[in-house]
């Protein structure tokens, strides 16, 4: 029994080191065009002008 587990051990290890993983390339993120902002953040009164 021995003699199978080390030749089943033997095998896949030698397998493994011929393994290449896939290259694991991330994609780029998407983009698009928002378009302009319409809401100055720095004035407090530009949301409800937009609002309106």
């Amino acid at each position: 029994m021995s003699q199978l587990v080390e030749a089943g051990l033997r095998r896949v290890l030698a397998d493994h080191a011929t393994y290449e993983a896939p290259s694991r390339e991330i994609p780029p993120l998407p983009t698009w065009n928002g378009g302009k902002e319409l809401v100055d953040i720095s004035n407090r009164d530009s949301p409800y002008q937009v609002m309106e």
